[in-house]
């Protein structure tokens, strides 16, 4: 699904979007909140500044993805794959990250007050 699709399907209403494959999709700046992106392929989108809060990405891959300055507070991202992804200002304040996988990932001035991190995988993240 390219990002014209997924746009005309989310402004119908639609906020389900499990297992979709959003590849490389640019949808920086869009208002995405509560949307259901459950085990979805997001690798290498463009997330930029969007508004993810309470957003459900459990086991979503979003790895290489551009997550700078998004809004993620309250996001369920339990066991999503984050590796290599940039998420230098983002809020993850009380996000739910246990098991997730931010190996590689950048989080400079990123925002984790009361973000549950337990079995994140940390390595070579940068700080």
């Amino acid at each position: 699904m390219d990002a014209k699709e997924f746009l005309q399907l989310y402004r119908t209403g639609k906020k389900s979007f499990a297992n979709a494959v959003l590849v490389g999709v640019d949808l920086q700046n869009t208002d995405l909140h509560k949307v259901d992106f459950s085990h979805a392929l997001m690798s290498k989108s463009n997330l930029s500044k969007a508004k993810l809060c309470r957003a459900l990405l459990v086991g979503s891959d979003l790895s290489y993805a551009n997550l700078s300055s998004a809004d993620l507070h309250r996001a369920n991202l339990r066991h999503a794959n984050l590796k290599g992804a940039d998420l230098r200002k983002a809020d993850l304040r009380g996000a739910d990250l246990r098991g997730a996988n931010l190996s590689w990932a950048y989080l400079q001035e990123a925002q984790f007050d009361g973000a549950q991190m337990t079995n994140v995988n940390l390595y070579n993240a940068k700080t």
